[in-house]
């Protein structure tokens, strides 16, 4: 069932024989998807393994694990170290911030190995546990699509469609024993105690149907948007939308919209974009005696020592004196995102993170000696981050609106 499922799913997707990297962890669902994806033959796997070092020697063995299979199977194996940083654990809780680097990597490990596409795990289950997760915490019709089988950044889903039951049915049948995280079993995360209920109640088919329903539904909800009247004003967008169920399928869709733009209702309207005069480039100096004040943006960013805790810390070289540019973007801008690597184009990675278009040249940037240290709300430099232990001087930034 797995390995069939698997071959339907890239067929569907119109992925033809390729290069594609399988996400594995060691746990039952990845280890799945490795063995089935090897066993379809005409792709060629590349495995990668993303140690966050969370679980201590239980880390070090599921990497090992990880290492056995890929050389059983005569699979290539990239391995990279996913180790957290403590102010983004802080700020995003642990589950947010090792999913965050755990792409960042994962996307670093596709570049390296030529490959076209990542494969994660992600089965019925978890769809299941995402839909309800999304509606005991609050989401609009477009939340309840649940997750997505093909991202546009190159991130698949082939065992969508594939329970958890099917998966372990699989692996008996192949004599492996995958690893287990007993952290999947702590019922201070959110998922774990959702696992648990939807578990209980035998409900994963219902609960992970509501996705494919609403996925089926969405197209039809996006062409009735897109026939109602649009009012172009000298500042804003307004799509005047008749009926509830449209106006609460485009606010929960949000998130899309991004949240440097604002969504606003009034009436049966909905203002889509506000559109602002083309920003003019700035660039003021600051030091921790002297905040910058960038007048186009109405915002002063102050920097000093790292008292708080609470604010954006960055790591300069013991003794490096900390002179730094708040600017706007100009051509040729490199960016080095947390987790990769290397730098890639900012207009690159700001296209990546859905950045639009009339938000990127109003971004403050902040420089240290030609490179960019710190995208305010966006993300700080795999360069400038504070390490542990730190290696350089620390110091904290921040914006005063």
């Amino acid at each position: 069932m797995v390995d069939s499922a698997v071959r339907q799913f890239l067929v569907k997707c119109g992925i033809p024989p390729c290069r594609i990297v399988a996400a594995v962890s060691g746990g039952v669902d990845s280890t799945a998807l490795l063995l089935a994806l090897r066993e379809l033959g005409d792709y060629e796997i590349v495995c990668a393994h993303v140690n966050h070092h969370l679980r201590g020697a239980d880390s070090d063995a599921d990497e090992a694990f990880v290492r056995d299979l890929c050389t059983r199977l005569g699979v290539a194996l990239h391995v990279a170290d996913g180790t957290l940083d403590a102010a983004a654990v802080r700020d995003r809780g642990i589950e947010a911030a090792a999913r965050e680097v755990r792409y960042a990597r994962l996307q670093a490990m596709r570049e390296t190995a030529g490959a076209r596409y990542v494969a994660t795990a992600h089965q019925k289950n978890d769809q299941a546990e995402t839909v309800l997760m999304r509606v005991l915490t609050g989401s609009g019709i477009s939340g309840l699509r649940g997750i997505r089988a093909m991202r546009e950044d190159g991130f698949l889903r082939p065992l969508l469609d594939v329970t958890r039951d099917e998966i372990e049915a699989f692996l008996r049948e192949r004599g492996i024993t995958p690893r287990v995280d007993r952290s999947n079993e702590d019922p201070r995360f959110l998922r774990n105690r959702v696992r648990a209920l939807i578990h209980e109640l035998n409900a994963t088919e219902n609960v992970a149907n509501i996705a494919t329903q609403m996925r089926a539904i969405e197209p039809i909800l996006e062409r009735a948007v897109d026939a109602q009247p649009v009012e172009v004003t000298g500042d804003e967008t307004r799509l005047w939308l008749h009926g509830a169920a449209l106006q609460r399928h485009v606010a929960g869709a949000r998130v899309s919209i991004t949240k440097h733009l604002e969504l606003l209702t009034e009436k049966n309207a909905i203002v889509l974009r506000r559109r602002s005069a083309p920003s003019r480039a700035f660039e003021v100096p600051l030091t921790p005696e002297a905040p910058a004040r960038v007048e186009a943006l109405g915002i002063t960013m102050h920097l000093g020592p790292p008292t708080t805790g609470r604010r954006q810390q960055i790591q300069l070289p013991y003794g490096a004196l900390p002179s730094f540019t708040v600017r706007s973007r100009r051509n040729g801008d490199r960016f080095h995102p947390l987790g990769l690597p290397h730098s890639k184009k900012l207009k690159d990675f700001l296209i990546d993170r859905k950045i639009p278009s009339a938000v990127r040249d109003r971004l403050p940037l902040l420089v240290w000696n030609g490179a960019i240290v710190w995208i305010p709300e966006v993300e700080i430099s795999e360069e400038f981050k504070v390490t542990s232990p730190p290696h350089g001087d620390i110091y904290e930034v921040w914006i005063e609106r």
